[in-house]
């Protein structure tokens, strides 16, 4: 299997963090540099039609996009650690939560950082506007999720999980991003740095 990345965004992150947990040594891993726009390339859109990263070409050929989806399709293959919950209970809680931080917290993180970050008028066509106002919207999440985990070492079942890969990974790239201090956040920050003392995110 071959996995299309990149070092510098946070999606592709997240796979290579969920494979580093599992263990998973037989994926080769193909960099390519957003920068130069190599993820527009005829050649990449053949394989990700729409230019995004990552995406796991299987040996057979098949292609699998969008991050949840390849995480889910190597916790098929490779089940334990189990990190998408091994009863009813915990595939809803973690389902759930992961869900919930990618709408309510990644989702307004991102908006605003394409939008109002001058590095990024090459790539999105800015509404500064709309970039500021998901920016408002997503300090209001962050308040919601520091008392959320006021006494929480993990967002979900008590374990580390998909949904801490979410949104440890999210936060780290997206709130510096919106000049946010997340020092700001003392519980949120002390989870995000307790959970990336582990090593799959080193």
């Amino acid at each position: 299997m071959k996995l299309y990345s990149s070092p510098v965004a946070p999606s592709p992150r997240k796979v290579l963090i969920f494979i580093a947990e599992k263990g998973i040594t037989n994926i080769e891993v193909k960099n390519l540099d957003i920068g130069k726009l190599e993820h527009k390339t005829p050649e990449y859109k053949k394989i990700a039609p729409n230019s995004r990263i990552p995406a796991l070409v299987l040996d057979n050929g098949e292609v699998i996009l969008e991050t949840t989806a390849i995480c889910r399709y190597l916790e098929c293959f490779h089940p334990e650690p189990n990190l998408f919950g091994d009863n009813a209970d915990e595939i809803a809680q973690i389902e759930m939560w992961y869900s919930r931080i990618s709408f309510e917290l990644m989702m307004p993180l991102m908006h605003g950082f394409r939008h109002t970050h001058p590095h990024m008028s090459a790539l999105e066509n800015q509404n500064n506007e709309f970039g500021l106002a998901q920016r408002e919207l997503a300090v209001k999440s962050l308040k919601y999720y520091d008392e959320v985990m006021a006494d929480k070492e993990y967002i979900a079942c008590n374990k580390f999980s998909y949904a801490d890969i979410q949104a440890v990974t999210s936060l780290q790239f997206l709130v510096r991003l919106n000049k946010i201090d997340i020092n700001d956040y003392k519980n949120l920050s002390n989870y995000i740095n307790n959970i990336a003392k582990r090593p799959s995110f080193s």
